[in-house]
């Protein structure tokens, strides 16, 4: 078992790949990505909790090609990743048991490994343009940054001197009505190939989707770096998740 680097080792490892503008793609494969690989192939998995997934991920049920094609695209992206976050040993249990045939199935073992936590070092502090981690806030400051997400972020980064110089839409986790097709795939892609040279960083939040819009980041000679639902906390949405309705819980406690 290769080292997985803990969230400081990680962030500054995306730092300097950030100074030395070598393009990268910094992702994390978590249980949603895990049930995606292991269904039909690895273990045996309920459909209803492959069919929960496709909900929370905004796919059609009945679009079996575009889910083919989005299990390729992940293995693809985790093949390629500069640094792939997995889950720590100490963390393995329920779906994470599998974390290592996964690994073994798909011939990730030697990628360069991370804790796939190291996202939450870009947690905003509750009522405070502040992150949790400052070696966080110097990778975000004084960049020109793309966003791929639909959260609009444009006022937080502000206070740390970033342009955003686009902003991709993608629709939130189980949105009504709105279908994630190939069509609207090809479109985001088109769009980060025509922002790309114009972007520093690329900060992704987008599900399952990030992962390989980060390898198409990295391959058109960009830094995609994907952050997921720590960028809710920048537009004071703490709901989402269960560490950062924690959190939340946790600085209400403190400053009652």
């Amino acid at each position: 078992m290769s080292k997985i680097l803990n969230q400081d080792q990680t962030l500054n490892y995306i730092l300097e790949i950030i100074n030395s503008k070598k393009s990268a793609s910094f992702i994390r494969k978590g249980d949603g990505e895990n049930i995606v690989l292991s269904y039909g192939s690895l273990k045996p998995i309920p459909f209803h909790k492959y069919r929960k997934k496709l909900v929370h991920f905004n796919i059609p049920i009945w679009d079996i090609p575009f889910q083919l094609f989005i299990r390729s695209e992940l293995i693809i992206a985790f093949s390629n990743a500069t640094l792939l976050g997995i889950s720590p040993v100490s963390h393995r249990h329920g779906l994470w048991k599998m974390e290592e045939k996964i690994l073994n199935y798909y011939f990730l073992q030697d990628i360069l490994h991370c804790d796939m936590n190291f996202h939450m070092g870009f947690i905003k502090i509750p009522n405070k343009n502040k992150l949790i981690n400052p070696i966080a806030e110097e990778i975000i400051n004084n960049q020109k940054i793309g966003i791929i997400s639909h959260c609009e972020v444009e006022n937080f980064l502000n206070h740390y001197n970033s342009q955003v110089i686009v902003r991709i839409e993608i629709p939130k986790r189980r949105a009504n009505f709105q279908r994630m097709t190939r069509k609207k795939y090809d479109v985001i892609l088109s769009e980060i190939k025509k922002y790309c040279s114009l972007v520093d960083i690329w900060l992704v939040a987008a599900g399952i989707y990030a992962k390989p819009f980060c390898e198409y980041i990295r391959q058109n000679e960009g830094i995609g770096i994907d952050i997921g639902s720590s960028m809710d906390s920048w537009i004071n949405e703490y709901h989402s998740r269960g560490h950062l309705r924690r959190l939340m819980k946790e600085y209400n406690t403190k400053n009652i």
